[in-house]
């Protein structure tokens, strides 16, 4: 009984009020300002689009058109974590400083994703090639949203299967 206190003890004392995880600063938006919002439309036949929405109020909806032009939306409600650590990771990476490269397409199936980011404090659109958005800091905003949306990374990569 004497060892639970004293490691109940050492526990409570070891402990700094700092110690727990920082915390992040939410956008100060209404509920229904869309924070991020993510668009690929396809130039390719066999490439399905897509455009994924989350507002403040962590409702996100997710449309998809397949190439043959059949269209699907789906929502749902992320967790408080899942929200606050894509804030999180895009103020991290600052996504909002990215960008691009090239003014033109190198393929002629190559789409231009479109990134819009609402913190608030900090807003942006994030225009760029397929390719720039498989390449550094853009990849890695990329698939901060993609585990957000759970449709995959787009973009893909080129339908010809030419290198980036």
């Amino acid at each position: 009984m004497r060892t639970v206190w004293v490691l109940a003890l050492v526990s409570l004392f070891g402990c700094d009020k700092g110690d727990g995880p920082e915390e992040v600063a939410l956008p100060r938006v209404p509920p229904d300002t869309v924070v991020v919002s993510w668009s690929v439309i396809s130039r390719s036949s066999d490439r399905d689009s897509l455009h994924a929405v989350l507002e403040a109020s962590r409702k996100l909806t997710t449309t998809t058109r397949t190439a043959n032009g059949t269209m699907m939306s789906v929502s749902r409600t992320v967790s408080k974590s899942e929200y606050a650590a894509l804030i999180d990771r895009l103020r991290t990476l600052d996504c909002c400083s990215i960008e691009s490269t090239h003014a033109q397409r190198s393929d002629a199936a190559e789409a231009k994703p479109l990134l819009e980011i609402d913190l608030g404090d900090n807003r942006c659109e994030v225009e760029l090639w397929d390719r720039e958005w498989r390449e550094g800091v853009a990849r890695e905003c990329g698939f901060a949203v993609a585990r957000i949306h759970r449709a995959g990374f787009v973009p893909d990569p080129p339908v010809d299967g030419s290198p980036p």
